[in-house]
C-alpha cells in the first residue's frame, strides 16, 4: 500500500490522503491535456452544483462564464507552452441551476520529462465577498454623488449669501462694527471654503490623469503666486526639472500642501517655506518644509482624514489635506508627512517616474 509521509515523520496511507482531499473545505482538481477532469473533489461539486457523472462529460470551458472564456484560454495556452508554471485567476462558473458563481484559482502545471502532463487547481467560492465588494462600490459611488450633488447645490446659495453681506457691509458701515453680522460673514466664509473643497474631491474623482511634461518650477512659482504669501520666505532646491505627471492633480496636491504650510506661520510670525525635489530609484520626490509649530505625535497619523484639524487654530475646510493624498494616489504615488514640534513640518509627494 502507497504511503505518504508527513512533515513531522508521521505517515499517511494513500486512503487518508484520499479523505483529506475529498473533505478539503476548498474544491481540488486535476485537469489533463484536453481540459477533461481527471479528478474533482466534492467540495467542487458544491461550488458548480454538477455531479461528477455530469463533470465527466464536459470540459472546464463548459461551465466558464462566457465572458471569461478568452482570457482563460490565454492563460491555459501559456502553461501549456510553458511560458508560465502557474497563475492565479478570479473568474466566473455557470452552475447547473444557471447561477453565475464568482471563484478564485490557483493553478499549477505539472510536467512528467518536460512534458506538459495536467494541471492541479484550486478552487474557492468568493461570491459572497465580490457581493459585498459590488454593494461597496455602489454605495462609494452614490457617496460620491452625493457630494457632487451637494456641493453644487449648494454653490449658488453661498455665493448669493456673500454678495449680500458684502452688499449690507457696504451699504451700512456701522455693520462692521456688529458682532452678530461678522459673525454671520464668517459662517458664509467657512460655508465658502467648505463647499469649495466638497467640489474639489468630485473633481479629483473625475479627473482621467494626462500624463504630459511638467516643468516643476514653473507650477510651484504659479502657485504661489496665486496665493498671498507676503511676509513669507520661500526657498527652493533643485525644481528646474520636467516630470512626467497629470498637471492639473499635482496642482491640486501641492496646493493644499503648500495652503497648509502658509496657514500655520511661526510664532514669531515669519513663516518660512522650503519645496525641494529628489530624483531617486524610479521615483520623484517633492518635498514642503515649512517652520510651523509642528504636528504632535498622536496627531500625525490622523491629519490626512477627511474633516480633521489638527489645531483649532485652523480656518481651513479640514479637508486640504484629505485633497492632497487623494490626488496623489490617483496619480499612483504616496503622501507622507514627519514633524518636529516646535521646528516645523514636512510634507513628501513621492509620485512613480514614468
Amino acid at each position: 500500500m502507497t504511503t505518504i509521509r508527513s512533515v513531522e515523520g508521521s505517515v499517511f496511507s494513500e486512503e487518508d490522503f484520499r479523505k483529506m482531499v475529498e473533505h478539503a473545505p476548498i474544491g481540488i482538481l486535476i485537469i489533463d491535456r484536453s481540459m477533461t477532469w481527471r479528478f474533482v473533489n466534492q467540495r467542487f461539486c458544491e461550488i458548480t452544483g454538477y455531479s461528477r457523472e455530469e463533470l465527466a462529460g464536459k470540459t472546464f470551458l463548459d461551465i466558464t462564464y462566457k465572458e471569461d472564456i478568452e482570457n482563460n484560454l490565454t492563460l491555459y495556452q501559456q502553461l501549456l507552452d510553458g511560458k508560465i508554471n502557474e497563475y492565479f485567476y478570479e473568474k466566473r462558473y455557470v452552475r447547473k441551476n444557471g447561477d453565475i458563481i464568482w471563484v478564485r484559482l490557483a493553478v499549477a502545471g505539472v510536467r512528467i520529462e518536460g512534458n506538459y502532463s495536467h494541471m492541479v487547481v484550486s478552487v474557492q467560492d468568493i461570491d459572497e465577498s465580490k457581493k459585498y465588494q459590488k454593494a461597496l462600490e455602489l454605495k462609494n459611488e452614490e457617496l460620491d454623488l452625493l457630494f457632487y450633488k451637494a456641493s453644487h447645490d449648494l454653490k449658488s446659495p453661498v455665493t448669493t449669501l456673500s454678495g449680500l453681506c458684502h452688499l449690507l457691509r457696504h451699504d451700512h458701515e456701522g455693520l462692521s462694527q456688529d458682532e452678530s453680522f461678522l459673525h454671520l460673514e464668517q459662517t458664509v466664509k467657512r460655508l465658502q471654503i467648505q463647499n469649495e473643497a466638497l467640489l474639489q474631491l468630485t473633481r479629483i474623482h473625475d479627473l482621467k490623469p494626462v500624463i504630459e511634461s511638467v516643468k516643476l518650477d514653473g507650477l510651484v512659482k504659479r502657485i504661489l503666486k496665486e496665493m498671498n504669501v507676503n511676509g513669507t520666505e520661500i526657498k527652493y532646491t533643485d525644481l528646474e526639472v520636467v516630470i512626467q505627471t497629470d498637471e492639473s492633480l499635482l496642482s491640486i496636491a501641492l496646493r493644499s500642501i503648500l495652503d497648509n504650510g502658509l496657514q500655520f506661520k511661526n510664532l514669531s510670525g515669519h513663516a518660512r517655506l522650503l519645496v525641494d525635489f529628489v530624483h531617486s530609484q524610479g521615483r520623484n520626490k517633492i518635498t514642503v518644509t515649512d517652520n510651523g509649530p509642528g504636528i504632535p505625535d498622536h496627531e500625525i497619523s490622523h491629519i490626512f482624514n477627511m474633516f480633521y484639524k489638527a489645531s483649532e487654530t485652523s480656518g481651513g475646510s479640514g479637508m486640504g489635506l484629505f485633497i492632497a493624498k487623494k490626488a496623489i494616489e490617483k496619480l499612483n504615488g504616496e503622501l507622507m508627512a514627519s514633524s518636529t514640534l516646535g521646528e516645523g513640518s514636512s510634507f513628501s509627494l513621492v509620485l512613480p517616474d514614468v
